[in-house]
């Protein structure tokens, strides 16, 4: 397949794309720092609790958004605030019951707190989500560049604050209280500072928005308890120190993540602009795959061939007893090429999204029912490994039918398999040439050979950003 810049094609600004990453990767990485260290020094039980509270704190945000961020993101704010004031009553009302109803449940069936953490957590929870939602409005008003600044100040004191606590008598309520003042400042930050302003624009879903705003809340839940309920299924079954093991056994990669959320963040926006024109969807839609697996691709076989050696040196071969619990979850990270709901969110299918989130869920657990008994926690791996391809296969039929085309047309699988194979290949190469080798030595040719891989596979790209404009691959 050629490749060519279509001139008629909104361009995408490498500046805009690179503040928007940059704000939310350098967060996450200093999280994941935060994670290496305290799982070094802290015993297995203080880390399990420590890990405990990022597992409760994002399920109970994500409960208490109930969508309104994706909402912001994929839909004209003017309209937004006009559709609000309209329906204030019920969306007060809705919000005030979820508010309390989630923190409620969370203060009785929280693990492992006392009661005086316990509030002290309800307020971080508070002024995270009013954080969020100013954040989301921020960016949606071509704020990226305020954001980064912002989220780059409070990484700083985040992790500096961190390695106080940890040099001194390590206290998590201690630790949780100082995050809550960081927090409060970048909450005033994000409210002080002035944005953009869009015009007024209707959406041709108008009629069934609150609907759809109720799918999307709907999902965001299915799809969290989703994304943490092996976490939390097994923080009542282990003990704390089993939990911090298949905790780093599990734990997601930030970068994926990272990934996933940014480059989503921006379909959904771009996608929003272009709901009549299918063609340019489904182009932006394969780039997309294109793009994200020129990176994922050579993390994936870099985690997959050289995991004991990265666990070894990472954590000091503390947590060596993850690894069974790794090798299988890192499977989920070839599919992490694109955020599959993102054409239904545009096209106000709240509800196939929630269907999606529904299959997930449903075929998670029943999986783990089947697995558990004789895989015991690498059965709760698998499960969701499982689980979470089912669901990318829903999301895909269903958005090739919305495009009125199908999965092969919006899917670059010949490009995406060639480029599988050649990369297993290259690294099946390496791991052999390099066994017996030192092992920080092993990392790091390793390493530097995935930076470059990597690096090759995003040069096109880039050469074409430089020129504020996006490859748009031919059909």
């Amino acid at each position: 397949m050629s490749s060519s810049v279509n001139q008629n094609y909104k361009p995408i600004a490498v500046r805009k794309f690179s503040w928007l990453f940059l704000g939310r990767v350098i967060p996450v990485l200093i999280l994941f720092l935060v994670m290496v260290i305290f799982s070094r020094k802290l015993s297995y039980d203080d880390y399990g609790e420590f890990q405990s509270v990022w597992m409760y704190t994002n399920i109970v945000n994500v409960i208490l958004n109930f969508g309104l961020s994706a909402v912001i993101l994929s839909t004209n704010i003017n309209f937004l605030f006009s559709f609000i004031r309209k329906n204030q009553k019920k969306l007060s009302i809705f919000y005030s019951v979820l508010w309390i109803c989630g923190l409620s449940a969370f203060f009785l069936f929280a693990k492992n707190f006392n009661t005086s953490l316990k509030f002290l957590l309800i307020a971080f929870i508070f002024i995270q989500n009013v954080s969020t939602v100013f954040e989301t409005l921020l960016i949606k008003r071509q704020g990226e560049k305020i954001s980064f600044v912002i989220n780059f100040i409070y990484s700083i004191l985040f992790f500096g604050w961190h390695l106080y606590i940890l040099s001194t008598n390590y206290s998590l309520y201690s630790l949780i209280f100082g995050i809550c003042l960081l927090s409060v400042l970048k909450l005033i930050a994000m409210v002080w500072v002035p944005s953009k302003k869009e015009s007024y624009q209707e959406t041709p879903h108008e009629k069934h928005f609150l609907n759809h705003w109720f799918y999307l809340g709907m999902n965001d839940i299915v799809g969290v308890i989703s994304k943490w309920m092996d976490k939390a299924l097994l923080l009542y079954l282990l003990t704390t120190t089993d939990f911090a093991i298949f905790f780093n056994g599990s734990f997601e990669i930030p970068l994926f993540g990272l990934l996933i959320s940014v480059a989503g963040s921006f379909l959904l926006i771009e996608i929003s602009g272009y709901l009549h024109l299918n063609d340019k969807i489904i182009k932006l839609f394969r780039e997309n795959f294109n793009a994200l697996s020129t990176i994922v691709f050579p993390l994936f076989f870099f985690l997959f061939f050289f995991q004991k050696e990265l666990f070894s040196f990472v954590f000091n071969d503390k947590y060596n007893a993850s690894l069974p619990i790794f090798a299988i979850s890192i499977f989920i990270l070839p599919i992490r090429i694109n955020n599959y709901s993102a054409v239904l969110q545009c096209f106000s299918e709240g509800k196939k999204i929630l269907w999606g989130s529904v299959l997930d869920i449903s075929i998670a657990i029943i999986s783990m029912l089947i697995l558990y008994p004789t895989m015991h926690t690498k059965g709760i791996a698998l499960a969701i490994v499982i689980a979470t391809y089912c669901q990318v296969f829903y999301y895909l039929w269903h958005s090739a039918k919305i495009l009125h085309t199908s999965i092969f047309k919006i899917v670059p699988f010949k490009k995406l398999v060639l480029k599988f194979f050649i990369i297993l290949c290259l690294f099946a190469f390496l791991f052999l040439l390099l066994s017996g080798t030192e092992l920080k030595t092993k990392l790091l040719i390793s390493t530097l050979f995935t930076g470059i891989l990597i690096f090759i596979g995003i040069l096109p790209y880039l050469n074409f950003f430089i020129k504020k404009k996006i490859i748009i691959e031919e059909k």
